[in-house]
């Protein structure tokens, strides 16, 4: 069984791989889970401002014995040094632009051991996988707002028509202001994983990689 290790954007990632996938992965017998901020300054501050700070973070554990390091970073806003960032972007769908930049950082770090992710488009779609999250924490104001998003997408990982309606600027205007690292996990641990990994297929391929590849000899 091997060490999984998570670099992630920021506090809001942290959380969600410590208190929502950690326990999740711990039922495959997978116990060694932790996530790392990208280190963006001497006092380690999140974000995901250049490719070279995560670059460096993958690269500090990599070397490690027994060991899987994987990525959760968003889409959204991503910085353009990345690999074949301009390659990338000569692509129609979002899936494949997204794709293309995974298989890019993947043929950058070259070590087997390394699996790259970018969540589409951000943290915050995997919210509106299910009502339930917002209508056990908010009132109906907010709550009926919600299911209006989430009866427009299928998939939420599709929620992004636009910069001003990406998943996380909805939210800051259907609650007149999100606080990113608290409500966002909060809302994630009252949807609980399953429901998550069943309405978002590439969220779910991924954690179905990595459990496959974190059990193996």
């Amino acid at each position: 069984m091997k060490r999984l290790i998570f670099i992630v954007e920021g506090q809001t990632e942290e959380e969600f791989v410590n208190q929502v996938l950690a326990p999740y992965f711990l039922k495959f017998g997978i116990h060694s889970v932790s996530a790392i901020k990208i280190a963006t300054s001497s006092a380690s501050k999140g974000g995901f401002v250049n490719y070279e700070h995560l670059k460096n973070d993958i690269l500090k554990r990599i070397r490690e014995t027994n060991i899987l390091v994987t990525t959760f970073v968003d889409y959204f806003r991503m910085p353009t040094n990345m690999p074949e960032y301009g390659k990338s972007q000569s692509e129609v769908e979002i899936d494949n632009k997204i794709s293309s930049l995974e298989k890019a950082i993947e043929e950058d770090i070259r070590f087997p051991n390394f699996i790259p992710y970018i969540q589409k488009h951000e943290f915050e779609a995997l919210l509106f996988s299910s009502n339930v999250g917002f209508e056990n924490l908010y009132n109906s104001e907010i709550y009926t707002q919600t299911a209006k998003v989430i009866d427009d997408y299928q998939n939420p990982e599709n929620i992004n028509s636009r910069p001003e309606h990406a998943p996380s600027k909805r939210l800051i205007t259907i609650m007149n202001g999100y606080e990113k690292v608290f409500e966002g996990n909060m809302i994630a641990l009252e949807l609980g994983i399953d429901i998550i990994l069943e309405k978002c297929p590439r969220f779910k391929a991924w954690v179905e990689k990595l459990i496959v590849r974190a059990s193996a000899a």
